[in-house]
């Protein structure tokens, strides 16, 4: 027992106060951490295929066959440029990845998004793009972004709406939303870089985003006409006020991957006799509107991936679904 200190009871009693707190606060601090890093996607495009581009509109203002289009990346491998393998949305001529065209710079050609619904995002929205370069000269990958807000006198725009937005950009110094990516580009010219774009002012409205072909060599980061866009997609830090309400998802896929019958367990906060299933397509579009039942038959859905939306009156959740 000599040189053992007993510490009288309330000081002991008070180090064990202070163990706890100090766990208590560690934990409020690592949850407080989580809640703001959540992130839900709200609408997101892999452009894998062909389709993937549906409801987006294409214009080739100067009609020579040149434009924005869906296909494999492209990328010099030392010798020549070749396709890759990645599924992209990129503008390149119309003999690629060979060949050349004349007055590349003075290109005039835009894509157009369908309208994405952000009605039930609200706090950060973060519009995330995966960016590629063809040449490892090309020390900085750009695009300029616009963005065009549904409204009741004009809820579908037209080519013409997205020029003058483009036009007011340019006469202000520049367009305010662009795709960057400079000392993040890989070295390997096959992968991709992730550049964020805050769109938070446009939570609760319905937008389109514009891509232009316009190319703009001056400044820290140009617009590059040669660029592949892996993946595009919006991610909101708040969905709608039910689905705070139900931050984590209840609701389980019995068997996911899903091949003919969608079977769902439940949450059993859900009322049954009022919970709708809807199904979307990754880039927003919906594809089936059903009451919920034991079994819900999707096998004409083709294969891929979707959200299920499951909601009744008070509650609502969403939920990855895969089809094979």
């Amino acid at each position: 027992m000599q040189g053992r200190r007993i510490l009288p009871f309330p000081a002991f009693f008070k180090i064990i106060i202070i163990d706890i707190m100090k766990k208590i606060i560690l934990l409020s601090v690592m949850l407080l951490s989580e809640a703001i890093s959540a992130q839900y996607m709200v609408w997101g495009n892999s452009f894998n295929s062909a389709a993937d581009m549906q409801g987006w509109t294409f214009h080739d203002l100067n009609n020579n066959g040149n434009g924005w289009v869906q296909g494999q990346n492209i990328y010099y491998n030392g010798t020549s440029l070749v396709y890759g393998t990645s599924g992209t949305l990129r503008y390149s001529i119309n003999l690629v990845p060979s060949g050349t065209a004349t007055g590349f710079a003075t290109e005039n050609d835009w894509v157009i998004s369908p309208k994405i619904d952000l009605t039930g995002a609200s706090g950060t929205i973060t519009l995330a793009g995966y960016i590629g370069r063809q040449r490892s000269t090309h020390t900085s990958v750009s695009r300029d972004i616009y963005i065009y807000v549904s409204t009741p006198q004009k809820e579908v725009p037209e080519i013409s709406d997205f020029q003058q937005l483009a036009t007011a950009a340019q006469n202000a110094g520049g367009a305010l939303y662009k795709f960057t990516a400079t000392t993040s580009l890989p070295a390997d010219l096959t992968q991709f870089a992730e550049s964020l774009v805050d769109i938070s002012a446009f939570a609760g409205k319905k937008i389109y985003i514009g891509l232009w072909s316009n190319r703009i060599t001056s400044g820290s980061a140009p617009n590059s006409q040669n660029i592949n866009i892996d993946e595009m997609a919006i991610f909101s830090s708040v969905l709608s006020t039910n689905e705070v309400r139900s931050s984590k998802n209840l609701t389980r896929i019995a068997e996911n991957p899903v091949k003919e019958s969608l079977n769902l367990k439940l949450n059993p906060d859900l009322k049954e006799s009022k919970t709708q299933i809807t199904i979307y397509t990754i880039t927003g579009q919906k594809v089936l509107a059903v009451p919920y039942s034991k079994n819900m038959n999707v096998e004409t859905l083709p294969a891929g991936v979707y959200i299920a939306e499951v909601s009744d009156e008070n509650i609502s959740e969403r939920l990855k679904l895969i089809k094979k």
